[in-house]
């Protein structure tokens, strides 16, 4: 068995927990600020956390980490689950494995389909979610903070541009998909959808470097509009999947229609995520101390 950290609710201050139940205040990495609302500014505790133990087998279904015990305890004080669903997302090898297995469809793509705008787009993701792994491997130790500010600057600009750029290419492979036969269309349809499945985890990381390093209105800017620009590329496939989809349901048997209809159950997953959801919810912002230094 691992662990992951995650809060010790029995060591939260009475006062601290009941405003977290009222909205008065406000988690972000892994400390309580004082809401707007509370009248108080600042922090309230810096969270107690435990170990919580996992079976790193069961890494592949979210879901049912979800529903561990502790996971139940924030349910019981009206808390997000997003909470441990951000901690499995930076603690555990979770997105790194995810990451591992869009290389491998990274690298069979750039072979077997012998373009050069397709073998462009995979260096391009490739780029980006090695990035993605540096800044969680970074948000593993709060100590580093110190001795890490420049090196942090640069993730955070790199992440923003990255980003902007593999949005784009989603929705030129979309297009690009269009022309492809059933084989090669299978691979790009699983990828497309492997890849829309971790940019939620990879924009929540992005977020919570930037909170890291003290930059909360960027991250609370950040996690706003990325949420949106993803949501709109996500819909743009989902639309997509949905015309074609309507050839299988009509009884077509080409080989696009049969493409997409094997590939159904994974489509739907990704469409109904409730993990991509929470980890897009947008930041609530806290009242900042001016006297307020970041968190070493």
């Amino acid at each position: 068995m691992d662990t992951i950290f995650t809060f010790d609710w029995l060591k939260v201050y009475p006062d601290v927990m009941e405003a977290l139940q009222s909205g008065k205040a406000i988690l972000r990495d892994g400390v309580a600020y004082w809401a707007e609302t509370s009248g108080k500014s600042g922090i309230a505790q810096h969270m107690p956390l435990k170990q919580l133990p996992f079976d790193p087998a069961s890494l592949d279904d979210v879901t049912q980490l979800i529903k561990s015990a502790q996971a139940a305890q924030f349910a019981a004080i009206g808390l997000s689950t997003g909470i441990i669903v951000g901690a499995i997302v930076i603690q555990t090898m979770y997105l790194a494995n995810k990451i591992e297995k869009l290389q491998e469809s990274i690298d069979i793509i750039s072979a077997d389909i012998n373009a050069q705008n397709a073998i462009f787009y995979m260096e391009k993701l490739s780029k980006y979610f090695g990035v993605v792994e540096s800044a969680r491997v970074l948000l593993l130790d709060r100590a580093l903070v110190s001795e890490t500010e420049e090196i942090a600057a640069h993730l955070i600009a790199q992440l923003g541009n990255e980003r902007n750029e593999v949005l784009a290419l989603i929705d030129n492979l979309i297009a690009y998909a269009d022309k492809l036969n059933d084989r090669h269309l299978e691979q790009l349809l699983d990828f497309i959808t492997m890849v829309l499945d971790v940019l939620p985890k990879a924009i929540y990381i992005e977020s919570q470097l930037c909170d890291r390093y003290g930059k909360f209105r960027l991250a609370e800017h950040l996690m706003r509009e990325n949420g949106k620009r993803y949501g709109i590329t996500l819909s743009h496939y989902r639309n997509w999947c949905n015309q074609k989809a309507k050839r299988a349901i009509a009884g077509h048997s080409d080989p696009e229609a049969l493409a997409f209809h094997n590939k159904r159950t994974d489509l739907k997953q990704l469409f109904q995520s409730e993990d991509n959801a929470v980890l897009l919810a947008p930041l609530k912002s806290f009242a900042l101390d001016n006297a307020m230094v970041r968190i070493k």
